[in-house]
């Protein structure tokens, strides 16, 4: 990756959704260069997706949960393998430590948040033990910042 793809790729962080001639404006870069290049970071996995970051409590989701889940040894990489298909599931982790992984859950209420956790996550064969962290303040949350210099 040379500094004209980190160029593009600052103008993409800022708005995935920005028209190539205006990167193109903006960096210097031919807008045929651009879209190469674009394509050429997306070939590399470098750029993974383009996304739209919705904000929860506009649509009604109130609870936001961090469950740490201890898994049985023979069974965890069942567990790795159930939880990312709930859609509830945001995001999954394998974490060291006491437990296992780490997983953040949505719901719209508590009583919601307490059906997906004993009627869709507690009923994955291998699951041992969990902890539910429910969120009170959302402190800060936002996408990565990149320092593609270093």
């Amino acid at each position: 990756m040379d500094e004209n793809d980190k160029k593009i790729l600052t103008e993409l962080i800022s708005n995935s959704r920005i028209p190539i001639s205006k990167i193109s404006s903006k960096t210097g870069i031919p807008d045929s260069t651009v879209s190469n290049r674009i394509k050429k970071l997306e070939n590399n996995n470098i750029i993974e997706q383009y996304t739209t970051i919705i904000n929860p409590e506009a649509i009604g989701i109130k609870v936001i949960a961090m469950i740490i889940i201890q898994t049985e040894t023979e069974k965890h990489e069942n567990v790795e393998i159930e939880l990312p298909k709930l859609d509830k599931v945001s995001q999954v982790y394998s974490i060291s430590g006491e437990y296992d992984i780490l997983i953040k859950v949505w719901a719209h209420t508590l009583e919601e948040l307490n059906d997906i956790v004993n009627s869709e996550i507690r009923t994955i064969d291998g699951i041992e033990e969990l902890r539910e962290l429910i969120v009170m303040e959302k402190l800060k949350e936002e996408p990565l910042k990149v320092d593609l210099d270093g």
